[in-house]
């Protein structure tokens, strides 16, 4: 592990010129990044700048004349010999010259961070007789126990006061790193303090001594308190390699597909059009899952949103890197959508969000628990000194707290004003984000990354990054128009990431919208000849409906909001065959597929068919008012002709025709046979009771027709093969084979084995060991179970050695579940589908080897509990739990006793009733006996009218809009969120909205259409809600006209029975909506 610290300043000799005055700089971290140095001066006749010569590691000079004043600029070396004002790095403040100084020292980041040198010789420093300095760096040099501890090796004082060390037998090829301390991190001394810098010995971004043996030998170190000696047999070779080769593919073939939009982790977002009927619709990992055929035919790269727990949304404040549950979905449908997509050889990107984070407040975050990557508890000091949350007013007590090192971002867009941002320069940051990185890839199966918001911090760390996960593919987010700018970021990042090539959509892309097809030439990174770092691309996220919501972007071809609009399918489509005709990675935006599927799944095609790539050559360009252009592959070529007067209804000799639209084509030629490219539903186990299998195929010149077979025989050879023709539903443990044919030539043959596996039969149980220090303990459940709102049931129940349990009743066989104090500390989201321990292991749960399931005391189980219900009949199941199986139930529906009664029946099936029963009923098991327990189900006549909600809008709400669903959100009664606007009010001012009739039970939410909203709410009757200390409380409407609400808030008395929604009387440590004569509440 290397450990970055702020430099220390070297005191170090600075001469005067007796004739032509010398100004001299000690740049000190101005060096970093490879940087070119430059001073501009003034004040003594004329100006005079120029770039400055280095003297030695860390001195600079330049001669100035007889000028006075003078300034000094950092820059990107790539930018020339002359300064560059509107792209430099940094520059001091106009500094006047001291008329007995002439050397600067930079001391930090700021423009008057520096000081100036006394003329004349500095005399050497006298080394203190009384101090102890320590060699520490990497295991492999000082040993893993002691690897980077400051004192690590203590240096030998020699008798005139300096220090030394020698390592004996230090072995050849291993990389060695190592800086000098004085007992403690707040004085350490690096590369900069090397005096004579031997070949072969560099500085690494922390600021170490890097260095290699050529042959096995010894180094030895002298330090004199100021500057460091070294010796020894060193390689010439830079010792800093690349961990893996490299995140650029070389002469890639990849087609990409950004599987996502804005928002479109729900129905209803902007840009969510109608195509031809239908809607656009979301992209959760589920609805990913029913398309990951047709995907995995076509692309090979598919580029998802942040996955991670965030603060909500499309996902880019993220809160908890490690917990894989998001409004995009679970983290099980995740993975089953990456590993179908692997069985398609597609590669998934990954969404990286590491500029910022969100958290628990402005200084509070949550752990982050990488398993055998690591554990990290972050906290402000790993904030970047220049956030907002020191220095906003809202921050609160936060104020002030970010105290870690700046990490230089680029156009002054490091600092991210919405979230705080991670001091990249941290070492203890760096190592989260690798371990982050690793766990990603290894751990949940991401290939690759896209690196959001890039700009935000130096590209040296996305290089370092990037080698220590060793992932396939990468490419980032780094917003700019020019072309020399984005080329100058990839060099800081060692061109170890391909970049987004905004420099192409603001030029080819920009001139196919506006019918300037010239701008199609020599456009961005592909005519700078660095298509192999290219990412091309037409819309995205950003940048559809990127006026909507909130936004304020208007790049989106064709206009904001209309590039869906049929006519603007030329530029749309024109502009995709022109990034799937270039060289350069192409990504296909998801709202762009989902439209013109047929035109670009036969463009993709045409170019895979070609083998055109990344670094494919393009010739024959030419047009004045078009563009044409020829693009060589592996396999063939691609003839590109776009504008009117371009000849695109002529076809190329030789060429075949890939598509053609209202004013261009795409033309390709190929030397391979074509073989159809199928996908099927990768081999899985599922617990429910059918399974469906697809099956896609697809190729260039016609339909491809597949075979297959389910008795695990060679569908090629096998006499009981079928024709694919839909979707099919499978039962049981079942092996499918398949291949796809077309015109004689067919695929590979394919395997997959679908397992069945039982659900579980009995209630699901968990159990909980928690921290000492949970003074209560809260269990959450959703999607399956509910123990009512946030943050759920009081849990009190314990086993006999100490566990919390809880057996979920009725038909739940999976629900998901979060275990917290109800005070800011919880788990994860959990997916529970079979009895599973929890402990604690510090900062999160983790499954538990040490508890038995077998030990909960002996009960019954009934469900439901006492109700009210609405059906004609209700349905009761009994079971129980801490037993064997020759437990046996009686009951009594008659209100008498189990026990003493001749009328009580032994339990085989569930039971059904009508109208209004008290049922009592016992269980016997082994010579054990449970109580007596005794439920009261109460029929009550549904509503006959309408459902009619209402609310009392509060006072500082602009408005009411409602969002109600069924179905899981399925099905929607008033638009998609935030739901339209309610505009109908009684005389006290309610809004109301009335359902159909045929609505008997809704779920919905009130929010003021911005930030505000209240919980989730289900209602089966007429419900009035008002608003109360930020949360919507019920008031008493309820048997009275809409239009005549006389409000009233009458007193909940929790010493007499309550209910909750379902009619379950409820205790009073119960948490939610409870019912009591008739009036509902909110119990907190």
């Amino acid at each position: 592990m290397m450990k970055k610290f702020y430099s220390i300043l070297l005191a170090l000799a600075c001469a005067m010129s007796v004739s032509a005055r010398v100004i001299y700089l000690v740049p000190n971290d101005w060096r970093s990044d490879g940087a070119a140095l430059f001073v501009h001066s003034w004040g003594g006749g004329s100006d005079i700048a120029g770039k400055m010569t280095k003297v030695s590691n860390n001195l600079y000079q330049y001669e100035i004349g007889s000028n006075t004043s003078c300034l000094f600029v950092r820059q990107s070396p790539d930018l020339g010999n002359a300064i560059n004002w509107e792209q430099k790095w940094n520059q001091t403040a106009d500094l006047a010259i001291p008329a007995d100084k002439n050397c600067y020292t930079i001391t930090g980041w700021g423009s008057n961070d520096g000081t100036w040198s006394t003329q004349g010789t500095v005399t050497p420093p006298t080394p203190d007789p009384n101090a102890a300095y320590y060699v520490t760096g990497t295991a492999e040099l000082v040993g893993a126990d002691i690897a980077w501890s400051e004192t690590a090796i203590k240096m030998t004082k020699n008798a005139d006061n300096t220090f030394s060390h020698t390592f004996k037998d230090l072995a050849a090829g291993v990389v060695y790193r190592m800086k000098i301390t004085n007992g403690t991190w707040d004085q350490n001394w690096g590369f900069a303090a090397v005096q004579t810098v031997p070949t072969g010995v560099v500085e690494d971004a922390d600021g170490n001594v890097v260095f290699e043996l050529a042959a096995k030998g010894n180094v030895d170190v002298s330090f004199n308190g100021v500057s460091i000696t070294l010796k020894g047999n060193f390689t010439e070779e830079d010792p800093i390699k690349p961990i893996h080769g490299s995140s650029v593919p070389s002469e890639c073939e990849d087609v990409m597909l950004q599987a996502f939009y804005y928002d479109s982790y729900r129905d209803g977002a902007p840009g969510d059009v109608l195509i031809n009927g239908t809607q656009l619709g979301n992209t959760k990992w589920v609805t990913l899952l029913n398309q990951s055929g047709e995907i995995g035919s076509y692309f090979d790269l598919v580029w998802l949103p942040p996955s991670g727990k965030s603060e909500g949304g499309t996902g880019y404040h993220q809160t908890q890197y490690s917990n894989q549950n998001s409004d995009w979905g679970k983290q099980k449908d995740l993975l089953e959508f990456i590993n179908r997509m692997h069985a398609a050889n597609t590669k998934v990107v990954a969404d990286i969000v590491i500029n910022h984070a969100g958290g628990k407040s402005w200084c509070e975050f949550f752990p982050q628990n990488f398993g055998e990557y690591g554990t990290f508890e972050p906290d402000a000091s790993w904030i970047a000194q220049s956030d907002e949350v020191n220095s906003n007013p809202e921050a609160g007590d936060c104020k002030g707290k970010a105290t870690g090192p700046e990490d230089g971002g680029y156009n002054m867009q490091d600092n991210y004003a919405s979230a705080r941002d991670w001091a990249h320069a941290d070492p203890r940051v760096q190592e989260m984000m690798k371990a982050y990185l690793k766990w990603m890839k290894d751990v949940i199966g991401f290939d690759g990354w896209r690196y959001d918001y890039a700009q935000g911090f130096k590209g040296k760390y996305i290089d370092m990054y990037n080698n220590a996960a060793a992932n396939y593919f990468s490419v980032v987010e780094f917003w700019n128009g020019d072309m020399n700018n984005i080329k100058s970021y990839l060099n800081d990042v060692n061109w170890n990431t391909l970049a987004f090539d905004f420099s192409t959509k603001y030029s080819a892309i920009q001139g196919i919208a506006d019918g300037d097809y010239t701008k199609c030439k020599g456009s961005g990174l592909l005519g700078a000849g660095l298509s192999k770092f290219a990412v091309t691309f037409v819309d995205s996220h950003d940048t559809y409906f990127g006026c909507q919501g909130g936004r304020d972007n208007n790049d989106e071809i064709g206009g904001c909001g209309k590039s869906m609009e049929d006519y603007n399918k030329d530029r749309v489509l024109g502009a995709n065959a022109f990034i799937l005709s270039m060289p350069g990675v192409p990504c296909v935006f998801y709202p762009h597929w989902a439209k013109y599927k047929d035109a670009i799944g036969k463009m993709v095609l045409a170019r895979k068919a070609a083998g055109v790539h990344s670094e494919s050559q393009v010739s024959d360009e030419a047009g004045n008012g078009f563009y044409k252009a020829t693009i060589t592959g592996h396999h063939g070529s691609v003839r590109l002709l776009l504008g009117p007067n371009s000849g695109f209804n002529n076809i190329p000799q030789g060429y075949k025709l890939a598509y053609k639209g209202g004013n261009f084509a795409m033309y390709y030629t190929s030397t391979q046979a074509e073989v159809p490219v199928l996908s099927i539903t990768p081999s899985t186990i599922y617990k429910t009771a059918s399974y469906e299998v697809e099956m896609t195929a697809v190729a260039l010149t016609g339909k491809p027709v597949i075979y297959y077979t389910t008795d695990g025989s060679d569908p090629k050879t096998s006499t009981t093969k079928k024709t694919y023709t839909s979707t099919f539903t499978i039962n049981g443990t079942i092996t499918v084979k398949a291949y796809a044919e077309l015109n004689g030539s067919s695929s590979a043959v394919q395997e997959a084995t679908y397992t069945y596996q039982e659900p579980q039969q009995t209630p699901l149980t968990v159990k909980f060991l928690p921290p000492s220090t949970w003074e209560t303990v809260y269990l959450y459940a959703w999607d399956g179970a509910n123990l009512g709102a946030w943050p759920g049931m009081e849990w009190t129940k314990k086993d006999s050695e100490g566990w919390l349990y809880h057996v979920f009743t009725g038909d739940v066989r999976e629900t998901s579940i979060i275990f917290s104090n109800g005070a800011g500390e919880q788990s994860n989201d959990i997916l529970l589908d079979q009895d599973a321990c929890y402990e604690w292991d510090g900062t999160q749960e983790k499954l538990s080897e040490n508890c038995s399931l077998s030990n909960i005391p002996f009960q019954l189980i009934i469900n439901p509990e006492s109700k009210v219900y609405k059906t004609e009949t209700l349905s009761i199941s009994m079971t129980t739990i801490g037993s064997g199986d020759d437990a046996t139930i009686y009951y009594t529906l008659d209100n008498s006793n189990p026990i003493e009664s001749s009328t009580a029946k032994t339990y085989t099936a569930p039971v059904t009733i009508k109208g209004n029963v008290t049922l009592k009923a016992y269980a016997e098991s082994d010579g054990k006996q449970t109580e007596v327990q005794t439920h009261v189900y109460t029929y009550e006549t549904p509503q006959a009218t309408p459902l009619t909600i209402a609310f009392l809008k509060p006072a500082d709400w602009a408005k009411v809009h409602l969002y109600a669903w069924n179905d899981g959100g399925a099905t929607l009664y008033n638009g998609g969120w935030p739901g339209g606007e309610l505009t109908k009010t009684n005389a006290q001012g309610l809004y109301y909205f009335t359902f159909d009739a045929a609505v008997k039970e809704v779920n919905f939410i009130f929010n003021d259409g911005a930030s505000t909203q209240t919980a989730d709410l289900w209602t089966d009757e007429d419900v009035c809600y008002g608003w109360e200390a930020g949360k919507a409380v019920l008031i008493n409407c309820m048997g009275t006209d809409v239009e005549d609400v006389v409000i009233d808030t009458p007193v909940l008395d929790v010493t007499k029975p309550m209910y909750n929604v379902l009619g379950q009387q409820v205790g009073t440590t119960y948490r939610g909506i409870v019912i009591q004569n008739g009036c509902k509440y909110i119990k907190q």
